[in-house]
């Protein structure tokens, strides 16, 4: 089961409507987002939506500002199990609930919705004695609804149920052992899914290449007949670093490190989770405390240990971004940016459209200069983007952010066969496309393209699109020949 289409209407940020297809394949969406363009309330749709039912969550809660209770709104999310069956469509919204479905309850207890605010949680647990207590966080968010083998029931409300038969004196015997044969069972369930635990963040963590090793350190959980209560309920993190053990590893380790291992422990703990029909993910800007090669085994692991979920990556990163769509081809990408109105914002999205289909837009829309923009974007990223697929030397930069336009144009303008004659593009092509960066594409000129002559835009892009295609040709015609 995945989901084929999502629907907003005057939620949180999404004023008005607005539709997400993902198609009859159900693909995974790949998200670029302005800060306040509209992801995390995109983020929240998916997770409210499942939990309405489960935990009674009013729409009215969530209904954007600038909008009052006549104007309605609305959640809808449609699914189908494969390319050829019905699709099904689920609403949440004042007045239809439909999110009682088995479906969307299932899926409720194994989705995955992960932002930078929820990451840090487990960042920064509860710390205890000096030490990180993840009790917790793992049976109240993480593990709460895997199941103990030993019982059959989930974790949180096992846990639930235990300290609330707590006997209420030490004479109630049958009391004392019913619990004691409970903490037995919870003990040893816990036990045995926090070594899985273990066991999967390892397995993800080797993908970053860190020499780190976590463990769950758990006693198990005991009642105290004296003081009448229960003691043990902890499960203190152990993080194993070049062989070193940090109880307090925020103090040691940095924030790469840091964000890896909070990373490690959510995922894993999904692997271990109880499976659902429908498998969604979710991540916002999980990842920004990476750098770019610490963001990159991320992409090994999705590919690798979660095929079969339905994944919705978002981020408001446009070089990573960019990175993504390389990796991930086939995923369906759209743009948030953050839009105004005269007494109210909302996100303007823009689908699946290349650099240069964005620069025809805006010129059939008579925005000179953002087509220009858009032209310029599409050049640079096609002449990075060639440069790195054939392996094309570029002049070093002790920062490679510092790498600008022109140390991937010189490369490709100036290679030579051995007979001295242009080797990827002909001069004619050289020469236009000089001659439309020295003003349509020149970021300098940009102020003074609202009164530039449509035509000349035009012939811009004309010359882009000619470019891309001798590109495209030598590339696919030098695959050929190997």
């Amino acid at each position: 089961m995945k989901i084929t289409k999502i629907e907003l209407k005057n939620f949180r940020a999404f004023y008005g409507e607005h539709n997400i297809d993902l198609g009859k394949k159900c693909r995974n969406l790949l998200i670029y987002g302005e800060n306040g363009s509209g992801k995390s309330s995109l983020l929240k749709a998916i997770e409210l939506f499942m939990d309405s039912h489960l935990r009674d969550i009013q729409f009215s809660q969530h209904r954007n500002f600038f909008v009052t209770d006549a104007d309605g709104g609305y959640v809808k999310i449609s699914m189908r199990a494969g390319e050829r069956d019905a699709e099904t469509t689920y609403e949440w919204s004042d007045i239809t609930r439909e999110t009682h479905a088995p479906v969307i309850i299932e899926a409720s207890k194994t989705k995955g919705t992960l932002d930078y605010k929820s990451l840090l949680e487990i960042y920064f647990p509860r710390i205890k004695d000096s030490e990180v207590d993840l009790f917790d966080l793992l049976t109240k968010t993480i593990l709460s609804n895997s199941i103990n083998t030993f019982t059959g029931k989930r974790f949180s409300e096992e846990w639930a149920e235990i300290k609330q038969n707590l006997p209420r004196s030490g004479k109630h015997t049958r009391k004392i052992q019913e619990l004691e044969k409970s903490l037995n069972n919870f003990n040893y369930g816990l036990s045995s899914i926090l070594n899985q635990l273990k066991n999967e963040a390892a397995n993800i963590l080797k993908r970053f290449g860190y020499p780190v090793l976590l463990d769950f350190d758990f006693q198990g959980v005991t009642y105290d007949l004296e003081n009448k209560c229960l003691k043990g309920n902890e499960v203190i993190l152990r993080v194993d670093f070049l062989n070193i053990k940090f109880p307090l590893a925020h103090q040691f380790l940095n924030e790469a490190k840091l964000s890896a291992i909070s990373l490690t422990i959510y995922l894993a703990a999904l692997l271990i989770n109880p499976s659902s029909a429908l498998k969604v993910l979710v991540l916002d800007d999980v990842l920004i405390g990476l750098d770019m090669s610490n963001r990159l085994p991320i992409i090994d692991v999705l590919k690798d240990l979660f095929l079969d979920y339905q994944i919705f990556l978002m981020t408001y990163d446009k070089e990573w971004y960019d990175i993504l769509k390389r990796h991930f081809p086939s995923w369906k990408t759209i743009e948030l940016y953050v839009g105004h109105g005269s007494d109210y914002e909302m996100p303007i999205l823009v689908e699946n459209k290349t650099y240069l289909d964005k620069a025809k837009f805006y010129l059939q829309a008579n925005d000179h200069k953002a087509a220009a923009i858009y032209l310029r974007t599409a050049f640079e990223v096609k002449i990075k983007w060639f440069c790195e697929n054939l392996n094309i030397a570029v002049r070093y930069r002790e920062k490679p952010k510092e790498l600008d336009t022109n140390d991937f144009w010189e490369p490709i303008k100036n290679a030579k066969n051995s007979d001295g004659t242009p080797k990827y593009i002909d001069e004619d092509l050289v020469f236009h496309v000089e001659l439309y960066r020295s003003c349509i594409m020149n970021p300098l000129s940009h102020a003074q393209l609202v009164i530039a002559p449509r035509r000349e835009i035009q012939d811009a892009i004309d010359i882009v699109e000619r470019l891309e295609q001798a590109l495209d040709y030598y590339k696919q015609h030098r695959q050929i020949k190997k």
